[in-house]
């Protein structure tokens, strides 16, 4: 069984994710994590730096890690059983791949932001609104340049509000409420 799931996670190209049966890739490893946690890094820094680094995509990145992301969270639930040790693994390569190019995603996350509460996307519900709000802050917490962000953030909100561009008050005020409770001011 474990040279099946070797299998899944090495290959030629590198790392892929395991697509076996439904058992947890924990209980065959037995705690001897340390290669499938190096190969998972290396994954997901190689994959995300195709991401980042490509500025003919730049209008695509946000969308784009968000689906990395989620997939590797699902990845971690499925596979995982959300072992601390992969956590913090993809917690980390993921940190260091979003500051790659040092302002451009923290620029880019705050222009995304910006798009999400505009009047261009009143065709989603308030529901659908707060989740692509916390999907955001997923992305959020990993920029070192938050106050790059704030400073992009600020100005689009300005624009926002003194334009009557705001989808609704009611979404910006939730955003403010969240960035003040993960920033703690």
């Amino acid at each position: 069984m474990v040279s099946l799931i070797c299998a899944g996670i090495y290959d030629a190209d590198g790392w892929t994710p395991y697509q076996g049966p439904s058992e947890d890739v924990l209980t065959v490893f037995k705690g001897q994590c340390k290669s499938p946690r190096q190969a998972i890094s290396s994954y997901i820094r190689r994959t995300g730096q195709s991401i980042v680094m490509d500025e003919e995509k730049d209008k695509d990145m946000v969308s784009s890690l968000l689906e990395f992301k989620a997939s590797l969270d699902s990845i971690l639930e499925e596979s995982f059983s959300k072992n601390e040790a992969f956590c913090n693994t993809i917690k980390d390569s993921f940190e260091h791949l979003i500051n790659l190019r040092q302002n451009r995603p923290a620029e880019l996350i705050a222009k995304f932001l910006d798009e999400k509460l505009r009047d261009g996307n009143k065709g989603t519900s308030e529901e659908e609104l707060e989740g692509t709000l916390d999907k955001f802050l997923v992305l959020f917490r990993f920029i070192q340049g938050k106050d790059v962000f704030e400073a992009f953030y600020k100005k689009d909100l300005a624009k926002r509000l003194l334009l009557g561009k705001s989808a609704s008050i009611d979404a910006e005020k939730s955003m403010i409420s969240k960035l003040k409770t993960e920033c703690g001011s």
